[in-house]
């Protein structure tokens, strides 16, 4: 739907600062880029990238955003693979922690008369997750997120997302809910506890992994610890009567296992990795 750049721009203090400068293609549809530029108004959470101006530039519509220096978890991932090494438990359970508590927010979010939207966000990826200088984590990316009650997204029976990071039901081009959106994040949490996706099969084959995923056949690592291995087999499970169908519940059992284990981070020690790993100045 857009292109986005760095940018400078100058604050309401007069000071100069870096921002993040989403510029709508020319072939996108024009209520398509609004929407997302009209929720992205309503929606402000620590844990979602907050807006911060729209305008028109170089004759197209923008959305001026946050820049977070940190980079996203695609980049995080593939620095860590490159070094060989594995991700932290402790991380990942703190990245998946943090995206659940902004995805619990957008999903009971509501409009400024107090109605419920019912939002779904259709795109939860490793690309759509960002890391601030101050260890922040924050999902972004609304450009196909689907609103339950009001005219927002796209149409039913269109998969929008990530190919890989699809759920069952959206593969199938049905009516979306929160429960996707956390099949989604399984994949994510999956994919930082083990290194690997858990619906390998072709991964270049649209339709292999379209069949991959509806089948949802998870098979876990004999070493991983089993109270993780339960909160994926709830969250990655094909049937929604099974599956996590709130962010807080899928949110209390991850964060019951990280207590149990001594594995809370803190926004400090995330930063302090974050700087290790891809020297990040801050």
């Amino acid at each position: 739907m857009a292109e986005v750049f760095l940018a400078d721009a100058v604050d309401g203090r007069g000071e100069q600062v870096k921002i993040a400068l989403k510029l709508m293609r020319k072939a996108t549809p024009l209520e398509a880029f609004h929407d997302e530029a009209d929720l992205m108004g309503l929606l402000s959470h620590p844990n979602l990238v907050q807006r911060l101006e729209i305008g028109e530039a170089f004759g197209r519509p923008f959305i001026a955003m946050e820049f977070l220096m940190g980079g996203d978890l695609r980049a995080l991932i593939e620095e860590l693979r490159r070094r060989r090494e594995a991700f932290p438990t402790s991380m990942a359970a703190h990245v998946v922690l943090e995206m659940l508590k902004g995805l619990s927010y957008f999903h009971q979010a509501k409009t400024r008369t107090g109605s419920p939207l019912g939002l779904v966000h259709g795109d939860v990826n490793p690309s759509n997750v960002f890391f601030s200088a101050r260890g922040e984590i924050k999902l972004g990316d609304f450009g196909v997120a689907k609103s339950r009650h009001a005219n927002i997204g796209p149409v039913d029976g269109v998969a929008a997302g990530k190919l890989h990071y699809l759920s069952p039901e959206q593969t199938r081009g049905e009516p979306l809910t929160a429960a996707s959106d956390l099949f989604s994040v399984g994949i994510v949490l999956h994919e930082l506890l083990t290194g690997f996706h858990p619906f390998r099969g072709d991964t270049s084959d649209t339709l292999a992994v379209m069949n991959a995923i509806r089948a949802a056949k998870l098979s876990l690592p004999e070493d991983l610890d089993r109270p993780l291995a339960q909160i994926l087999r709830k969250a990655l499970h094909p049937g929604l009567g099974v599956r996590y169908r709130t962010a807080g519940e899928f949110a209390g059992d991850l964060f019951a296992y990280t207590l149990d284990h001594g594995l809370l981070q803190s926004r400090a020690t995330v930063q302090t990795w974050l700087t290790k790993v891809v020297g990040m100045a801050v």
